[in-house]
């Protein structure tokens, strides 16, 4: 508090000594001429002793540039320590001494000056390129080399006496230029838009540098009165410079067009070529000005650099890394100014998602992701005209294709040469990878005039074509609209649920086809949706395969199936649980050591997971899937084949890969009865399993007809509504309590009983 008081109070005594100082100055106030003690002696003398309190206390507040400050507190207590010498020792003398210690103090303030702009520009010295450094040098030599010409000529002429004079007379034109040029050079660095405070310092200064100027000049001709307007000026310029810390750190309002900043070396450039060209100018003066044309040449040669900098800068920025395709800004960039001209009145955008691609990326890393990205480009823009279209990567595994003056037939017929160009696999580290896609087309101006509606649009037809399978599909109005939006939305929340772990696993006993004792479970995934309701699979899977989000599911269902089991076997109920994979596990190479990872971590046994998989995916990538699934069985975890029959592959996966259980599919089991085509299947498939050293689980099994068919072909296991539904697990609890009791019945007494919780 107290120094804030005291910095208050040396600023309102600077001011008001300043004001005192001033208005006695002017014509008209001041009565009498000549140099007057009081005025021009003490009371100008007082203002110099405030100027560097004042930059003194405001130095030690500031945040900004504050060692500069300090410098420039020491060169206005040099430069007002001279003026108080002369005026005490200097002043009474006739005549008066040339040079004498009172020059020396005020040439001192020079390089106090000097280091105060430097070490403000050193702060900042990253922050300016060469082209600033070029703007500052021109405009700074250009105005140097203009005092220059108006100065060095009259001062220098009348210089005369001993060797230190002429030094001294010398100095002080050509350190007010080196001055002038570091100003105006600092102020052209920051566009002309520096802090307050800066522009304090350099208004200070260049009336320091005018007031020399006027001095010198003056003193050349023998016109110089001590007590004028002039010394006025000098001592507004050393309180102006003291005020600077103080406003160091607010941002300047001047603000100047791009064609401004642009004028000022031009201009500069100009000046300096008028006075190389002008007569009688002092040769100090035209080699500025010469430097002033050879800095402006350099500018020219940066700025057409910049230039192809930025063209290429703006090349990058309108395309696709990964693909060196275009990207998203330039599709909106060249859509937009086509979209815009009322010339073109058809246009079709095509927007196109990569059917389970963030399995491929999570199964073999995402440099195979990336190179399939690369691949598919390459096959898009082959498929797609070259002419009057634009093909762009929008992210991850989207694309599109903005055709110009293409109506809806056009952009159907582009959009299947694009299915087309994917259906030959890509092969990714030796991996066969099958890429289909979904494409939304949407059409202007029918469905929209601008990029982002055309987007939303071709977004919605999009997930319809997905939902439908049907490869691409037309935006069209009316409830499509809503049902895509629906669409967008509930993915969003499944991908939540997914991720924060939501969903609900059933589980569905698997029992003894002989004994009816309960021998496994296998995990149903149910998602319990806040507003729908219970969801089963099938009204959420193809949302889970269109988002690419089955891995991720897939991981889910093991740790929440792993969670409950640990909880079961440590309730000395350790029956083992079957769940599914998705295609995207089976290829992922870490999923073994993943797996093991949670089993260690729930203290389970490996024994007690069963893994089931389909025939199509078993056969989608037969070596990797070889691989992994010889990791999981030599760890112990048991092997299972889902949907057995159903395939249309061949049955060599059953003789090379690790398999310990087939699942007969539900559609041979409800046909086995009555019919005996597929009761021989039945039981030929039952033979083979045993054959293999396999065991036959028969899936859908709903009454005691097929049980007992079933019974009599040998089968080993069975789950279906017979034994009970998919339950949660409280719902399990209660029923194998009620199982347990059941099983005392007799066989063919059981036979008689109406099943339970069908």
């Amino acid at each position: 508090m107290a120094g804030r008081r005291t910095e208050a109070a040396v600023s309102a005594g600077a001011f008001a000594t300043l004001l005192t100082f001033v208005v006695s100055t002017l014509p008209g106030v001041r009565h009498t001429s000549g140099y007057q003690l009081f005025l021009d002696g003490w009371l100008n003398n007082v203002v110099y002793a405030f100027a560097p309190a004042v930059c003194l206390v405001r130095a030690r507040r500031a945040t900004a540039f504050r060692s500069s400050w300090f410098v420039l507190t020491a060169g206005l207590a040099l430069y007002g320590a001279g003026n108080v010498y002369w005026t005490i020792f200097i002043r009474p003398l006739d005549p008066e001494p040339f040079p004498s210690p009172a020059d020396g103090l005020w040439l001192s303030f020079y390089p106090c000056a000097f280091a105060a702009i430097v070490l403000i520009l050193r702060q900042h010295m990253k922050r300016f390129s060469a082209s600033l450094w070029l703007d500052g040098l021109v405009g700074g030599l250009a105005v140097t080399a203009a005092a220059a010409a108006a100065l060095l000529g009259p001062v220098l002429s009348a210089t005369g006496g001993s060797t230190a004079a002429i030094v001294v007379t010398t100095a002080y034109p050509l350190l007010d230029l080196v001055l002038l040029l570091l100003v105006v050079a600092t102020l052209s660095l920051y566009h002309w838009r520096p802090p307050v405070g800066l522009w304090a310092l350099a208004i200070g200064m260049l009336l320091f540098v005018l007031a020399d100027g006027i001095y010198l000049v003056a003193t050349a001709h023998g016109t110089y009165e001590p007590g004028g307007l002039n010394d006025a000026i000098w001592v507004c310029a050393v309180i102006v410079m003291s005020f600077s810390p103080a406003w160091a750190d607010r941002l300047a309002g001047l603000k100047m067009s791009g064609w401004a900043l642009l004028s000022i070396p031009v201009f500069s450039a100009l000046a300096a070529l008028g006075l190389l060209i002008a007569r009688d100018v002092h040769p100090m003066a035209l080699a500025l000005a010469a430097a002033t044309i050879v800095a402006a040449l350099l500018r020219l040669i940066v700025t057409f650099r910049e230039a192809l900098v930025l063209a290429d800068s703006h090349e990058l920025a309108l395309t696709d890394d990964l693909t060196t395709l275009g990207n998203r800004r330039a599709l909106y960039d060249r859509a937009e100014r086509v979209l815009s001209n009322a010339e073109h009145t058809h246009a079709a955008l095509l927007l196109l998602d990569l059917d389970r691609f963030k399995d491929v990326n999570d199964s073999l890393g995402h440099h195979a992701g990336d190179h399939l990205l690369r691949s598919v480009g390459k096959r898009l823009e082959a498929a797609t005209p070259g002419r009057e279209c634009l093909l762009v990567r929008l992210g991850g595994d989207e694309f599109a294709v903005f055709l110009l003056g293409a109506e809806q037939t056009v952009a159907e017929r582009v959009a299947l040469d694009v299915r087309d160009a994917l259906l030959e696999p890509f092969v990714i580290e030796d991996v066969s990878v099958q890429v289909s896609a979904s494409i939304g087309v949407a059409v202007c101006p029918e469905h929209g005039t601008d990029v982002g509606t055309l987007l939303r649009n071709a977004d919605i037809a999009m997930y319809r074509a997905k939902a439908q399978r049907s490869g691409h599909s037309v935006f069209s109005r009316g409830e499509g609209d809503l049902d895509g939006l629906q669409r967008l939305h509930l993915i969003d929340e499944l991908r939540q649920a997914i991720r924060e772990r939501q969903l609900t696993l059933y589980y569905q006993p698997k029992v003894n086809v002989d004994s009816r004792t309960v021998v496994g479970l296998e995990a149903l995934v149910r998602w319990q949706h806040p507003l729908r309701g219970l969801l089963l699979p099938a009204s959420f899977l193809p949302l889970v395969e269109e988002a690419g989000l089955m891995h991720d599911l897939t991981i889910a269902v093991l740790e929440q199936a792993l969670d409950q089991l640990a909880v079961w076997a440590a309730a000395g109920r350790a029956l083992p649980v079957a769940v599914n994979l998705s295609p995207s596990s089976l290829v992922d190479i870490e999923l073994p050591s993943r797996i093991a990872t949670m089993l260690s971590e729930r203290n389970l046994r490996p024994s007690l997971l069963v893994v089931e998989i389909t025939e199509d995916v078993l056969m989608g990538d037969p070596e990797h899937a070889k691989t992994v699934l010889q990791r999981l069985r030599r760890s112990g975890i048991a092997v299972a084949v889902d949907d057995f029959g159903t395939g249309y592959s061949s049955l060599a996966y059953l003789r090379d890969l690790p398999i310990d259980e087939l699942k007969l599919d539900r559609s041979f089991i409800e046909r086995m009865v009555g019919d005996e085509r597929s009761l021989a299947i039945v039981r030929s498939a039952i033979h083979l399993a045993h054959s293999l050293g396999m065991r036959m689980v028969a899936e859908g099994v709903e009454d005691e007809q097929a049980a007992s068919e079933l019974f009599e072909a040998g089968c080993d296991q069975a789950q279906g509504f017979l034994y009970s539904p998919a339950l949660p697990p409280e719902g399990l609890e209660s029923w194998l309590v009620a199982h347990a009791l059941r099983i005392a019945v007799p066989r063919a007494a059981e036979a008689t009983l109406t099943p339970v919780l069908r």
